[in-house]
């Protein structure tokens, strides 16, 4: 037992010092990125330092299971080198029982990126982009999804218009049961508009069976509001199709435990929630992909006790981790398009990576 808490522990410490250098890096890399962009935008170059130390959650959690390989690959080889491995396993110990308590650690360290590390992210990317609005740099979100449908908002000088609509296709092409308000620059009701059926059309709002409540005091005989009904209403807009397709939030923005809410509501509003439901998974997922580039790690640098060529083999286990890495955003693009069912998508690379890495292991270690 304390030979496996040793093992864990060695294993930790080079996750650790992983973690520090992918950091750092990211933060040299990105910082500078930041700092060009600002200053080409004519801003001091501490915003863009502050910018990319907001950003930095959101890289160290990404690049999560390049850390947990090239951790696995440090500790296993410092054993190698050392002969404490070699010892290990001539006392009798398998691999597997040698692997166990870096597995459970990266296990938990995979829970840990979910639960509390995709919030952080969700913290991060709202404070990123609220400083980016606040400096004028990314224009402000103008749709939202709640519980009352979805909503969207365009202004300018002169008006404001917000769009209410209890339900819309899949395509975000047709919305369905809208109200339209528009206000002045004093943000005064002029009109409200109601309409069973609306769509986007070469920057016009196309309405159909149309109601629409108009604020004129100068012709009051009831009420300041008149009434009138159309067939068919054009409005002019300049928002579009793919404007309100692409406005919906990264779902990387959203918090882990919030994301099953907001699925439901963008299936209420007729949203394709196909996106956030992978998302969703693939962050469930998590511990599993970590375990499978930790195995590729140690797989590869076990490995090194038989045959003399570290370089060679640190080279093959990085190539490998880059491949199941691939796989797995060839998947989620699959998944995404509905090419194949979500939760292979989600499960099928950390599975795939699982049992090539054990499969590997037990033959050359154990077989």
């Amino acid at each position: 037992m304390i030979l496996s808490y040793y093992i864990g522990l060695k294993y930790l410490l080079s996750v650790f010092w992983s973690f520090l250098a992918i950091f750092f890096l990211i933060l040299l890399v990105d910082g500078s990125d930041q700092v060009v962009s600002m200053s080409s935008q004519g801003h001091s170059f501490i915003v863009g330092l502050k910018n990319a130390v907001i950003r930095s959650p959101l890289h160290a959690v990404e690049t999560l299971p390049l850390i947990i390989m090239l951790g696995s690959l440090t500790c296993f080889l410092s054993l190698t080198r050392s002969n404490e491995l070699i010892i290990t396993r001539s006392s009798g110990r398998s691999a597997i029982r040698i692997l166990f308590f870096p597995l459970v650690i990266t296990v938990m360290i995979g829970i840990l990126g979910t639960t509390i590390g995709n919030p952080l992210v969700s913290i991060s990317i709202k404070s990123s982009e609220k400083l980016l609005e606040e400096l004028g740099i990314k224009q402000r979100s103008f749709l939202s999804v709640s519980t009352d449908g979805i909503w969207l908002r365009e202004a300018d000088k002169y008006k404001q218009i917000v769009v209410q609509s209890n339900r819309t296709n899949a395509s975000g092409s047709e919305l369905f049961d809208l109200t339209l308000f528009e206000f002045d620059g004093e943000d005064n009701l002029k009109k409200r508009i109601y309409a069973k059926k609306g769509s986007i059309r070469n920057n016009f709002w196309k309405l159909k069976n149309v109601s629409m409540w108009e604020y004129a005091p100068e012709k009051k005989i009831i009420s300041d509001f008149q009434y009138k009904e159309f067939s068919e209403l054009s409005i002019s807009t300049n928002l579009s199709q793919d404007q309100i397709l692409n406005s919906f939030s990264d779902p990387r923005s959203i918090n882990f435990w919030e994301i099953p809410d907001f699925i439901k509501k963008l299936e209420i509003s007729g949203f394709s929630a196909t996106r956030h439901k992978l998302f969703y998974q693939n962050e469930l997922s998590r511990p599993l992909f970590l375990v499978a580039m930790m195995l590729i790690g140690a797989t590869f640098a076990m490995r090194y006790t038989k045959f003399n060529q570290a370089g060679l083999l640190i080279l093959t286990s990085v190539l490998v981790g880059f491949i199941l890495f691939s796989l797995e955003r060839i998947a989620i693009t699959l998944g995404e398009a509905q090419q194949i069912p979500i939760l292979l998508a989600a499960y099928g690379p950390p599975t795939i990576g699982i049992l090539v890495s054990m499969g590997l292991l037990l033959h050359l270690e154990d077989g």
